[in-house]
């Protein structure tokens, strides 16, 4: 049986709080995204996404690199900095404008050559038939695809791209997110994710946690369609990758971490 909502709890309190918001997209408004990416567990987390992505950055030397969601650019510019080869022409492709123009300033203040694509990976991949690249990349945005866009993308960056990186959570599929077990699990886990923020908890809890989390029970407001790691590596080989690889990255408050790795077809 589920634990009964304990009235004092952090999700308690915010939940009013969120309800009362007049909701938009999670990454419309960037202020709770990056505060929420620069505090609490994601400091370390990012940390490790960065420092992979460095090392793949070394090992391939990509001329041309593809970031789909990069975001404000938080895991995409330490590793570009950090690499010890000359910086690729990195092409953004974020939907989010106010985000993608916080990217774009960041990589022209680094003297990094860019192109911005203020639209969704699909589009992009639909628009520039002919575009192909070294290496594509994605840190926990692959994760907001629908699943019946996910096939698509994935084939068209297989078909396109040389090496693909992704950074993802490993989340099982949830067949009712009522069951008492998950439910109750799901409590704890907002609980201590909540708790790893204090000045900036309510911005954080009712701008970006929150309606993230609960997207799971109104799927009309669902923005993250998670997967479990063995899911991903099966989407990657049925949409034409080959040599994907796993790898635990980090711990987190809501799942872990993993980095898959795969071999695109584009040889050219």
């Amino acid at each position: 049986m589920a634990r009964r909502l304990d009235p004092h709890s952090e999700f308690a309190r915010l939940l009013p709080h969120h309800l009362q918001r007049e909701h938009t997209g999670v990454y419309d408004a960037p202020e709770a995204f990056g505060a929420f990416i620069r505090g609490g567990g994601n400091v370390e987390l990012y940390r490790r996404a960065s420092r992979a992505l460095t090392r793949i950055l070394d090992e391939h030397t990509p001329r041309t690199l593809l970031d789909v969601g990069p975001g404000d650019g938080l895991a995409l510019l330490p590793a570009l900095n950090d690499a010890t080869g000359p910086a690729p022409h990195v092409d953004l492709v974020e939907p989010s404008t106010a985000l993608l123009e916080q990217a774009t300033d960041a990589l022209q203040a680094q003297g990094i050559a860019h192109r911005a694509h203020n639209t969704t990976a699909e589009d992009l991949l639909t628009t520039h038939p002919d575009q192909r690249w070294d290496l594509a990349q994605s840190t926990f945005a692959l994760q907001s695809l629908p699943p019946h866009e996910r096939g698509p993308v994935l084939h068209a960056l297989a078909q396109r791209t040389r090496h693909l990186s992704v950074v993802e959570f490993d989340v099982a599929h949830v067949p009712d997110p009522f069951d008492p077990h998950w439910f109750d699990s799901c409590l704890q886990r907002l609980e201590r994710g909540l708790r790893e923020y204090e000045n900036e908890r309510d911005l954080v809890g009712t701008g970006f946690i929150l309606p993230v989390v609960l997207g799971h029970f109104a799927t009309h407001t669902r923005t993250n369609h998670e997967h479990s790691v063995q899911d991903w590596a099966h989407d990657l080989e049925q949409a034409g990758f080959t040599h994907v690889r796993t790898h635990h990255l980090c711990d987190y408050w809501w799942e872990g971490a993993w980095l898959l790795r795969a071999q695109g077809r584009h040889t050219g």
